[in-house]
């Protein structure tokens, strides 16, 4: 790397890349190694394109998504959150065009399963693609306008969150989109409006192949309706339950302890993920302490969509916390999004579906104005059902069949409240 006439050299880590000066003998050597190579660089640069990571013409999910610079920079974006996405368009005279998309592998340590990608070119999907340091986009087909859409749909439930100063290790990096030489990148314009999704393992879309969970569906619901969206879900968590492997990276959606009857207790932020993307210092709060698509004021979702209860029934959250979690997370996204629509959907096995109930209650009694909560619930057949062994839908993780007949119930539920409250 080269920077203000200095020559550079990587350090690979496990965080977060880190450039420093070579040794005076060093820079020697590679500023000679540079001057060799630098005609079949050029050569190289001339047969191709690279739309960086900062281009207009990449378009990242809302929500989901970190830089080398806090939420942007010029070098990276990463993210851990399986649904994530973007996209980029271009147009290119090339009869026969090529694509390639540019990942920084450097957080996996020898022998790690890296997570898998899936992207459609053109509207035509392939799947189960392993991370790797660059992934050839097959089958694009001649010259003219093409679209590119990457989704992270599944990553191991580990090492995923970070620390402070420190990458997750378990992530997608992605640094650029390199092009035949006759592609222009075409600006990408995102959508005003976004839909954060929230949940556990059931959210994430474990027990569903790639691109089937009901997640997926709700998400590419809402963008017929001019919604980007964010999924936002880890196996494991819940509003209280740490996420991931146990003991999990994670912390727990928002985390009270030593409550009693549900009302009051301790708020734990350190432990708590409702207003971080990762461990890593990222806030998802902008500078006035609302919630952000890409870091910015004034970029407050539209629509909360949240499944959660689930972990912390199974793993036995106190219940008095989990309610007090529940009212007092409300009131905390309500203060952060003023004007979305909220949904609480009721576990699909009913798991804390009286807890979440009462906390919907206490939340209308102390916030009477507040029109944009609603909750779904799918009801006692769906938990009987996903409870039956060898249910036709599915267990405790719905498979396939399961996602798609809960999303087509939860679809025409979610327009007709977010239809109601434009009224």
């Amino acid at each position: 790397m080269q920077t203000n006439g200095t020559l550079m050299k990587r350090t690979l880590t496990t965080g977060f890349p880190l450039w420093r000066p070579a040794s005076p003998a060093g820079s020697l050597r590679l500023a000679l190694a540079a001057l060799l190579i630098a005609p079949l660089a050029f050569l190289h640069a001339a047969d191709s394109t690279t739309i960086a990571v900062d281009s207009s013409a990449m378009v990242f999910s809302p929500g989901n998504w970190t830089g080398d610079e806090g939420r942007g920079g010029k070098v990276f974006r990463q993210t851990w959150n399986s649904g994530a996405y973007f996209w980029a368009t271009w147009e290119t005279s090339n009869s026969t065009p090529t694509a390639k998309i540019l990942l920084d592998t450097a957080t996996y340590p020898p022998d790690f399963k890296p997570p898998f990608i899936a992207y459609s070119i053109d509207g035509v999907w392939k799947s189960k693609i392993p991370c790797a340091a660059e992934i050839v986009i097959e089958d694009i087909k001649g010259a003219g306008r093409h679209e590119l859409r990457v989704i992270l749909h599944q990553s191991q439930q580990r090492e995923r969150w970070g620390s402070e100063g420190k990458s997750g290790v378990n992530v997608l990096r992605v640094t650029g989109l390199q092009l035949d030489a006759e592609s222009k990148p075409i600006p990408g314009v995102p959508e005003s409006k976004w839909a954060m999704i929230i949940g556990d393992s059931i959210t994430e879309g474990v027990g569903a192949t790639e691109l089937a969970a009901y997640s997926h569906l709700v998400g590419q619901a809402l963008q017929t309706q001019g919604y980007g969206y964010c999924v936002s879900a880890c196996g494991w968590s819940g509003w209280i339950n740490r996420g991931d492997n146990p003991p999990g990276d994670v912390p727990g959606y928002y985390v009270i302890t030593n409550s009693s009857g549900g009302a009051g207790g301790r708020y734990d932020d350190a432990a708590s993920r409702w207003n971080k993307i990762d461990g890593n210092r990222h806030s998802l709060l902008d500078a006035a302490g609302h919630l952000s698509g890409q870091g910015g004021v004034g970029q407050e979702p539209s629509l909360i969509l949240i499944n959660y209860g689930t972990n912390d029934a199974l793993h036995q959250s106190n219940p008095s916390d989990t309610r007090a979690s529940i009212v007092q997370s409300l009131g905390a996204l309500r203060r952060s999004a003023p004007d979305a629509q909220i949904i609480l959907i009721v576990p699909f096995g009913q798991y804390y579906a009286k807890e979440l109930k009462e906390a919907v209650a206490v939340h209308r009694t102390n916030h009477p104005t507040d029109t944009k909560l609603a909750m779904i619930d799918l009801g006692r057949t769906v938990a009987a059902t996903l409870a039956a062994k060898n249910g036709l839908m599915g267990g405790l993780h719905p498979n396939d069949r399961g996602h798609a007949v809960f999303a087509a119930e939860i679809i025409p539920q979610v327009m007709a409240i977010l239809h109601a409250a434009a009224k």
